[in-house]
């Protein structure tokens, strides 16, 4: 039996599913002691108000940890003489001449390990000491991105997945928010996440133009900052071409799975 469950909050439609389900006892979901809320402080605006509904709502308590500014991070190679560069994966043209994503830590340093720190600091933990107490983690990943669910990799963390074990895919997840007057959210990603498909590309465009511009800023500044230097520079936009000057895709066919299948710790975009 766990000592602490908590549910690994993203602030999108899938985890705040799994909030409410926790909260309401739904489907058999495990009642979390705590809701936690990792803060890239990259999100769209809509994240963050979607989050503090959630948090006003929830009998769950619902509390917020950084690990820092991730896209300031990126851009800041080097402060204070150590280095901050955040391994994003942004696209580049590899070898064989098509685009190639670079290596990706982000989720795992801005998401899970600020969570599993909190996890501690909750727990009464001072840094490096030996962890005594097991641990449950509630995520919310859905029937059609199972591909996505993975152990944990922190020995005291077991990781389970309610909406899997429901059986409830994310068009379920929609149908049991508004069943309950919650919001829809909308996706939940860094504003200059490479994983956005075009038509999230042309919504933050459009319905955060702020946010979509700081996406801009982000992808210029970052463009040479790859081991390859010049000859081979980086883009948040997979067509390596310059964010604001992509045609996006709006009317393509939907894709089989959500872009963010290939997100490495499965924490993301949920």
């Amino acid at each position: 039996m766990a000592d602490l469950t908590y549910l690994s909050l993203g602030a999108g439609v899938q985890s705040s599913a799994v909030l409410v389900m926790s909260n309401l006892g739904l489907h058999g979901c495990p009642k979390a002691d705590i809701a936690i809320f990792a803060d890239t402080q990259c999100e769209p605006k809509w994240v963050y108000e979607h989050l503090a509904w959630l948090t006003e709502w929830s009998k769950i308590p619902v509390e917020t940890c950084t690990a820092g500014d991730l896209g300031q991070h990126a851009i800041a190679r080097h402060e204070g003489g150590r280095s901050r560069f955040a391994n994003i994966p942004l696209w580049t043209r590899g070898d064989d001449g098509r685009e190639a994503p670079l290596r990706r830590q982000c989720t795992r340093e801005y998401k899970v390990a600020p969570i599993e720190k909190h996890v501690r600091t909750h727990l009464g933990y001072q840094p490096r000491q030996r962890m005594k107490h097991k641990v449950d983690c509630l995520i919310g990943i859905s029937l059609d991105e199972v591909v996505r669910a993975r152990p944990s990799r922190t020995h005291w963390v077991t990781n389970h997945f309610p909406l899997l074990d429901a059986g409830i895919r994310r068009e379920g997840c929609l149908k049991l928010l508004t069943s309950h007057g919650i919001p829809t959210p909308k996706k939940s990603a860094c504003s200059f996440c490479p994983y956005r498909s075009d038509r999230m590309w042309a919504e933050l465009r459009d319905a955060a133009p702020e946010d979509f511009q700081k996406a801009v800023e982000f992808d210029r500044k970052m463009r040479d900052m790859t081991a390859s230097g010049l000859k081979r520079p980086a883009f948040v936009h997979r067509s390596l071409i310059p964010l604001d000057e992509v045609e996006f895709k709006t009317r393509a066919p939907l894709p089989l799975f959500d872009s963010f299948t290939a997100e490495c710790e499965g924490m993301c975009g949920i």
